[in-house]
């Protein structure tokens, strides 16, 4: 059976980002270079809302998340929920980056609140919701489990908890995204290998900074070296690092490169042409 060439998918990433007008053709560029052609955008507060809108209209590789990051909690104005709403009635959206942190100067019940109420939101619009948590699994399980209505499509980014943790939210349907951070840190292995693949995502968490990714994009995913690149580009604050963590991950999984990426963007239609037609 012929396989198709390795396409990528960012599932979260920051692209709006102050200052990134003037270099987004750069990154697009380089991103559409190693073969990716989807990535989620995530908003972090209502302040960058309209230049994700914007990003996304102008171009499609790109999906549009909007909400409140628990870091920004305590900026939310009066009426966000409204606002909010509205952008989403116009728009094709997510829901996030939403979630919980306890290591964040950000007052918790405030964060809990904004969380609560993006999943609503999530839930009622049927928008795919992403979720930020840091040191705060008891109290995201504790309102996930305990969810009277259907839940959202949901995907835990940049996942860093426990096996315990993993299974749990497992159970609930979540979607178990994980960064670079899977090259650097040996104890986040047992948990991605514990993933089914059907649950799986990969992601940058990149904010776009240019040049950070540019010296190592001359050695493709598709070397056949056999060499795994060091685990420090994998931090590389553009989606073009991507296809780094991808070659890494279908080594760990023992799976043929492109075959593993089109289970991942198959996963990945439930936040893109699923929830969000374009």
């Amino acid at each position: 059976m012929m396989v198709s060439p390795a396409r990528y998918l960012d599932s979260h990433c920051h692209l709006q980002e102050k200052g990134l007008s003037q270099v987004t053709d750069g990154i697009m560029e380089r991103a559409r270079n190693v073969g990716i052609t989807r990535m989620l955008c995530n908003a972090t507060c209502e302040a960058d809302w309209q230049a994700v809108v914007d990003l996304a209209a102008s171009r499609q590789e790109v999906i549009p998340f909007l909400g409140i990051h628990p870091w920004f909690a305590e900026n939310a104005g009066t009426g966000w929920e409204k606002r909010l709403q509205g952008l989403l009635a116009q728009i094709p959206a997510g829901i996030g980056e939403t979630g919980l942190d306890r290591c964040c100067r950000a007052d918790f019940s405030r964060q809990q609140h904004i969380f609560e109420t993006q999943l609503q939101m999530a839930s009622e619009l049927k928008r795919p919701l992403v979720i930020h948590c840091v040191k705060a699994w008891g109290k995201l399980l504790e309102i996930l489990e305990g969810y009277a209505s259907p839940l959202p499509p949901m995907m835990i980014h940049s996942f860093a908890g426990s096996r315990e943790t993993l299974q749990r939210l497992l159970r609930i349907g979540c979607f178990i995204s994980f960064s670079g951070r899977l090259a650097a840190d040996s104890k986040l292995h047992p948990c991605f290998l514990a993933t089914p693949l059907a649950n799986l995502l990969l992601e940058t968490d990149s904010q776009g900074r240019p040049g950070v990714a540019r010296a190592m994009n001359g050695k493709r995913a598709t070397d056949a070296s056999g060499q795994l690149p060091d685990p420090q580009t994998l931090f590389s604050d553009e989606p073009a690092a991507i296809s780094h963590l991808y070659q890494l991950a279908a080594r760990m999984r023992g799976m043929v490169l492109e075959e593993f990426c089109q289970e991942i963007w198959r996963n990945g239609e439930i936040f893109t042409d699923t929830i969000l037609p374009r």
